[in-house]
């Protein structure tokens, strides 16, 4: 089925009723259509920490300490998943700060020989793009990797290096285009929010994370650990919130997964973001968790 037919399918559906399933009729389509062959988009941290310290980081950031994911690591689990999936639209090169990574552009190659067809991303709040030397850049040419700055209210010449890119005929795009905001997550310790809601407003559920040789639907689940540990936690992971890449083979069994609510969800706010204005994050436990189900 061509992907503008199935788009028009959908419009007609959403017309009668936004909601069929226990998820959105979009994603359960496009997922059941598409089954076996491609997946959207999926992203991985090449480091969890990060240079700067932004309150609210759904990646918990802020909290994870400092290290390094090894190369090989990341392009083994990627290689699984090829096993997998045959294509991948986008693949996003994160953190943290993965400038911070001292072996970044090693990356680059074996992820195109693996993915050729996949538009590579790395996405940077900017503050190393001055001490990147030229290899750097000539890498991102080489290998066709699109550079997405997040726009921070810090001092950081982002014109500049958008028309750097712009001269070198690297591809090239502000993450935001507008005053950067933040959003509470305000997760429910007691698991108690309605999953299905959640997944209904999550803008996450399409990020596809990818760790330690597995995928999960989105980006706060594989990342807990670190919020977690610092504030002596439990928020669980249960084998239903993600895919054992060297257990399943089946690409149709984890598009069918990830087209519903994970267990994961049940902590996830279930009513729209609060919004906020950007700051440094002060480590406290209200950034990321509604503190009154702690009680």
């Amino acid at each position: 089925m061509k992907l503008s037919l199935l788009y028009k399918i959908i419009k007609k559906i959403k017309k009668i009723k936004d909601i069929l399933l226990p998820c959105q009729v979009e994603d359960f389509l496009l997922r059941k259509y598409f089954k076996g062959t491609f997946l959207s988009q999926v992203e991985f941290h090449l480091v969890d920490y990060c240079n700067l310290n932004c309150a609210c980081c759904d990646h918990f950031s802020p909290l994870a300490p400092k290290k390094i994911v090894p190369v090989c690591d990341v392009i083994s689990d990627f290689k699984k998943l090829k096993k997998i999936f045959d294509n991948v639209g986008k693949i996003l090169i994160l953190g943290g700060e993965p400038l911070l990574h001292p072996n970044l552009l090693e990356i680059f190659e074996p992820l195109k020989e693996i993915y050729p067809k996949s538009e590579l991303v790395i996405i940077t709040n900017g503050i190393l793009l001055d001490s990147m030397n030229e290899d750097f850049w000539l890498a991102l040419k080489k290998y066709n990797v699109t550079l997405s700055m997040t726009k921070y209210p810090i001092k950081v010449d982002y014109g500049k290096f958008l028309n750097k890119c712009l001269n070198m005929g690297i591809k090239s795009y502000f993450f935001n285009e507008n005053k950067l905001k933040m959003y509470k997550m305000n997760l429910d310790y007691k698991a108690k929010n309605d999953k299905y809601a959640a997944y209904k407003l999550c803008w996450h559920k399409n990020c596809h994370f990818l760790r330690d040789s597995k995928l999960y639907l989105c980006t706060p689940a594989p990342n807990i650990g670190f919020l977690n540990k610092h504030f002596n936690l439990d928020f669980k992971l249960t084998k239903r919130d993600y895919i054992d890449l060297d257990k399943v083979k089946s690409a149709t069994k984890i598009n069918r997964i990830f087209s519903k609510p994970i267990d994961f969800c049940k902590y996830c706010s279930d009513k729209p973001l609060e919004w906020g204005e950007y700051s440094h994050s002060k480590k406290e436990l209200s950034e990321w968790v509604k503190v009154e189900s702690l009680k």
